[in-house]
């Protein structure tokens, strides 16, 4: 018998970590062969090519697409979006798999679903149904999930809003999140190891991880949020790890407010770090400071706190290790004294429950690609109403 072929696509480092044991599952499964596309911040110098971890780690690549336009105005993503997906069409069209793997809501899952609706290709939408208020994002996961016969969720939430919406509820699965797969398999690295592999002289016992990216509806003000953020994170006189943000608008003014403070004893500034010392250094952290979905998704697995700043994931399902403050660096400085010194918010984060599953997620999205009849019951698609 022959294998059912999934062409999955990947944009940027964050989102290709939570994708990674998904693709590896697909690897490994007997019944499957994977096809990938890399595209977007993967194959920037900006972002220290971060194919070359795709690469490293033995993905089948069988497109490469440069569509990254450097401005900081919202019409480059709609530009850059426009010109991938000319390209991925001709690659669909030839390739005709039988899946499309398509992931949560950047412009990559829009243009690939996009190619799975007119090509009338089943396609998978992993990370179904979540919320990012305030961010094009949100918009764009949900019209995904209109154009995908299968959906995957990460919470029992998710699920639930999807059925809400009209979708019938046995297109939907809730398999977890992949970001756990991730964290539960890292190999565990010793301080001393963790400091070789990041060039620091040593990891301090508290030390603060800060990554912040920039919100759409919110463009011109990401810098001035950023410098409340580094400001807040100076004043706490611990040592920080800081990771650039994503290629979405309003980047290059947070990278512009890093910058300022690289030289500053402490601060330690990345342009990308591994996924398996990034995985450590939040497997010690005080605090994650910023507005990165792994705060909300991936940190209660680790009991870690979370202060999260400005309005960037509001409105998502969450549990109670998470901290929402202003854009407002004393409101940061107090939250994060309150996480370390406060015996009440202690623990409230020490009790938090993960609702975002075991950390199996990948050999359960392997086994639904597998399993689910490819037919007209599935790619003719209606509404429950």
């Amino acid at each position: 018998m022959s294998k059912r072929r999934v062409l999955g696509i990947t944009a940027i480092r964050s989102e290709y970590f939570l994708q990674r044991p998904i693709l590896r599952a697909i690897v490994d499964h007997p019944e499957l062969e994977l096809l990938l596309v890399v595209t977007g911040a993967h194959l920037s110098p900006l972002h220290d090519y971060t194919v070359k971890e795709i690469e490293a780690d033995g993905f089948p690549i069988v497109a490469r697409i440069e569509n990254l336009i450097y401005s900081d105005r919202d019409a480059a993503r709609l530009k850059g979006a426009a010109s991938q997906l000319q390209v991925l069409t001709h690659l669909v069209d030839e390739l005709r798999p039988e899946w499309l793997l398509v992931p949560a809501d950047r412009e990559e899952s829009m243009t690939l679903a996009l190619c799975g609706t007119y090509l009338n290709i089943a396609t998978a939408h992993y990370a179904a149904g979540d919320r990012v208020v305030g961010n094009a994002d949100d918009m764009i996961r949900h019209a995904v999930s209109r154009l995908s016969h299968l959906l995957l969720t990460t919470h029992e939430q998710a699920r639930e809003r999807l059925i809400k919406a009209g979708e019938q509820s046995w297109r939907i699965h809730n398999v977890g999140h992949a970001g756990i797969d991730r964290i539960r398999s890292a190999p565990q690295l010793t301080s001393a190891e963790l400091a070789k592999a990041l060039g620091v002289d040593e990891i301090q016992d508290r030390y603060v991880v800060v990554v912040q990216h920039p919100l759409t509806s919110e463009i011109g003000d990401a810098g001035r949020q950023m410098r409340e953020t580094m400001e807040a994170a100076r004043a706490l006189k611990l040592q920080l790890f800081v990771s650039y943000p994503n290629s979405d608008p309003g980047s290059n003014q947070i990278i512009q407010v890093i910058e300022e403070h690289r030289a500053n004893p402490g601060v330690h500034v990345f342009r990308n770090i591994p996924d398996r010392e990034f995985v450590n250094l939040l497997r010690g952290a005080t605090v994650l400071l910023g507005n990165s979905s792994l705060g909300l998704l991936e940190a209660p697995y680790l009991k870690l706190p979370v202060v999260n700043v400005g309005r960037r994931q509001s409105e998502r399902h969450h549990a109670s290790n998470a901290f929402f403050v202003a854009a407002d660096r004393e409101a940061i400085v107090r939250q994060v004294r309150a996480i370390i010194d406060d015996e009440e918010t202690r623990r409230t984060i020490s009790t938090c429950e993960n609702p975002f599953g075991d950390g199996h997620t990948g050999e359960q999205v392997a086994k639904l690609l597998a399993s689910t009849s490819i037919d007209s019951t599935l790619l003719n698609k209606d509404l429950s109403y």
